[in-house]
């Protein structure tokens, strides 16, 4: 199984739905998805649409960026643990800016603020 089909079928199970459920999302039957996600051809129509339905965002990326891809990802890890880390349980670098919101406000709350009035 290639890299895209196994990350299909890991996002299809993280959502839980079957793969006659994704093929119904996706206008596909069954044997379409299982056959997909066993290594078959896959037309790029159907992976956006497939990205689409399992709220995945696929990328083009150089070769020579796939390393620090994959650890910014955590596929690292989840290759380690034979599991996809939870969307939630992936480190963004900075932060969300609405973290970056609430941690300033913690900040100025456990410091005092510093700006002028």
């Amino acid at each position: 199984m290639t890299y895209i089909q196994k990350q299909i079928r890991q996002a299809r199970e993280a959502k839980g739905f079957t793969q006659s459920d994704l093929g119904t999302r996706i206008g596909q039957p069954q044997s379409s998805v299982s056959r997909i996600e066993r290594g078959g051809d896959l037309r790029l129509s159907t992976l956006l649409e497939m990205a689409r339905v399992l709220e995945l965002e696929p990328v083009l990326i150089p070769k020579r960026l796939v390393p620090a891809a994959q650890a910014l990802i955590g596929h690292n890890a989840s290759q380690q643990n034979s599991a996809t880390p939870a969307v939630d349980n992936i480190p963004l670098v900075g932060g969300a800016p609405e973290d970056a919101e609430i941690d300033n406000e913690q900040h100025q709350a456990a410091h005092g603020s510093r700006g002028a009035s």
